[in-house]
C-alpha cells in the first residue's frame, strides 16, 4: 500500500481552488403543494406567503433557517 502525508493546514486547503462554496446573502424556498389546504397550513409559518393557491414562498438569511422552515411547512 502506498503512504501520504498532508502538506497543508485546513485554512490553506479550504482557501484554495474548491474550497469552501459560495454562500448567499439570501435564499428564496418556494414549495408548490399538492392541495391548497397544505399551502395554507405552511402559509402560518412566520415570514412565509402565499404566492398562489397552492405555492407559499419563503426567503431565508442562513441555511439552518431554510432548513427550518422547510421542516415546519413539509411536515405538516
Amino acid at each position: 500500500m502506498g503512504s501520504a502525508t498532508v502538506n497543508k493546514s485546513p485554512q490553506e486547503a479550504l482557501a484554495g481552488p474548491g474550497g469552501l462554496p459560495f454562500l448567499a446573502d439570501e435564499y428564496l424556498l418556494e414549495f408548490c403543494f399538492s392541495s391548497a389546504g397544505r399551502a395554507r397550513a405552511a402559509s402560518f409559518y412566520p415570514g412565509a406567503e402565499r404566492a398562489g393557491e397552492r405555492i407559499v414562498s419563503y426567503r431565508a438569511k442562513s441555511i439552518m433557517e431554510l432548513l427550518t422552515a422547510k421542516m415546519f411547512m413539509t411536515e405538516i
